[in-house]
């Protein structure tokens, strides 16, 4: 009787010690990194983020000495449509999005990976807990991968595996929960 006691509070105390899931800030921006490996291309990018309303503005980063073509980008999902201008030629394409709505951060339903520690061992202010979660709610065929800081759940990098598109991994850096300014949700005037 005493061992089948022992043996349920070890058990609870281990299923207990498994993070709980947690939900990303819902708006937000930063700065990212995006590499697309099947095209061989990095970009740089200012990235405005709304979960709630389903919308990103990205902005690239332009080398003003390469001939790199860079976009702005305003991708509207509720509306199915996306305003793409070239920001080189200032030429504005309108369109709808080249995927689905793929949440950044994590979502409730997203199922726990792993717990892990960025930084130096031993000193315990030099260092981060970040979460990793995976979600296959894109569609059948693809995944999502994503890290997380902790306890806060601030995205730090967001893998998708699509069958489709191939890889795509977003890093994000510089992040502040909320939008400085709101005008960012207003198509450029090249769209218009």
């Amino acid at each position: 009787m005493f061992l089948q006691i022992l043996f349920c509070l070890l058990v609870g105390q281990i299923i207990s010690q498994q993070p709980k899931p947690c939900t990303s800030p819902s708006v937000w921006e930063c700065n990212e990194i995006k590499v697309d490996p099947s095209e061989n291309v990095t970009k740089r990018r200012r990235l405005s983020y709304d979960s709630r309303n389903k919308r990103e503005r990205r902005v690239e980063t332009i080398d003003k000495a390469s001939n790199i073509t860079a976009y702005d980008e305003l991708i509207l999902w509720n509306q199915n449509k996306m305003y793409r201008l070239d920001l080189k030629t200032r030429k504005c394409n309108v369109t709808v999005p080249h995927r689905g709505w793929v949440p950044r951060g994590t979502h409730p339903g997203d199922t726990f990976f792993s717990e892990d520690y960025v930084g130096a061992p031993g000193y315990p202010t030099e260092k981060l807990t970040v979460l990793q979660f995976v979600s296959n709610k894109t569609t059948v065929s693809d995944m999502k991968h994503t890290i997380v800081s902790s306890p806060d759940c601030v995205p730090i990098r967001t893998t998708i595996f699509s069958s489709t598109r191939g890889l795509e991994i977003s890093t994000y850096y510089d992040l502040n929960i909320g939008i400085s300014d709101m005008k960012i949700w207003t198509p450029p005037k090249e769209c218009l």
